[in-house]
């Protein structure tokens, strides 16, 4: 497990699998995309080359296979990316014939964001080699990827992806053990718990809240994160943070124990709030315009990476 450039399969032609081809493609790897459904492999190659456009100006190379044939496409990888349904069976049972396949050197990874590596990993043979490489959606615009180890993964097989991943431009959030949510969406899940409280309590309204993220929390954590924003937040550092700060928001989380109902906040206002907002039928266009400005900020970011 060496982490060297070779073959990549994607097990999975969806929106993420798709988005993997292109991050594993613009790192130069060959790429197989493997999927049970033809139909879902004769819609990909559009697919793949309009994700393609977010972040390149030329043509798709033509280093990308498409097959059905599970075994073919994994008998030499160096690594192969499942991005199968949200099912423990599922993906049990992918692992299972991904490892009969492919050579033991290869590490089998699973995109999952809501399952622990050892609830579909615990029977594969050379479990060892299986772990979660969490991408967030779309792949291709972003550069976070939680590894997650079940408690059988090797730090071979760590340190593998997370080589083979920065060399493909990614930045990978490395846990030690496995973790319901993982880091991120925990992380998540403490922001929007607080976000439906305030609004529960109509102190302030969704757009506001949106704009509270936007204007003052994301241009810190974007540039920095949580943990160095505080750094530099206390003349001192993070110990005078803590000194002036710690008290005030030990009272805060004392406030923030009892869980909010969120549907009953979506019932009271926020729903018909929304849909107001942003009618329906237009959350397409929508998304579409999201991801025009995450490929503009992709490119910026990787742009000043190049001049450093």
């Amino acid at each position: 497990m060496s982490g060297r450039r070779g073959p990549v399969a994607v097990v999975g032609a969806g929106l993420v699998g798709l988005g993997w081809v292109v991050v594993w493609t613009r790192a130069g790897h060959e790429v197989r995309l493997v999927d049970t459904d033809q139909a879902a492999l004769d819609r990909a190659g559009a697919g793949i080359a309009a994700l393609w456009s977010d972040v390149e100006s030329g043509p798709v190379p033509e280093t990308i296979t498409m097959t059905t044939d599970l075994a073919e496409a994994v008998r030499d990888v160096v690594h192969v990316q499942e991005c199968v349904v949200e099912d423990p069976e599922v993906k049990a049972r992918v692992f299972a014939q991904v490892a009969e396949a492919a050579p033991a050197t290869a590490v089998i990874a699973s995109s999952t964001s809501a399952l622990v590596p050892s609830s579909f990993t615990a029977d594969v043979p050379g479990r060892e080699r299986t772990l979660v490489a969490h991408p967030f959606n779309p792949p291709h615009l972003h550069t976070a990827v939680e590894l997650v180890p079940a408690p059988w993964t090797s730090a071979e097989a760590m340190g593998a992806t997370r080589r083979l991943l920065e060399d493909a431009g990614m930045e990978p959030i490395e846990l030690t053990e496995e973790l319901d949510g993982f880091v991120v969406n925990r992380l998540q899940s403490a922001m929007i718990h607080e976000a439906f409280r305030l609004l529960d309590r109509g102190v302030v309204g969704a757009g506001d809240l949106d704009r509270a993220v936007r204007g003052a929390l994301a241009p810190r954590w974007l540039t920095l994160g949580v943990v160095e924003t505080i750094d530099l937040n206390a003349p001192l550092g993070i110990e005078d943070y803590v000194a002036r700060y710690g008290p005030m928001y030990a009272r805060l989380a004392e406030e923030q124990r009892e869980p909010v109902d969120w549907q009953a906040v979506l019932d009271a206002g926020l729903a018909a709030d929304r849909a107001a907002t942003l009618p329906r039928e237009e959350l397409d266009q929508r998304r579409r315009w999201r991801d025009g400005r995450l490929a503009s900020l992709k490119r910026h970011l990787e742009g000043e990476r190049s001049a450093d």
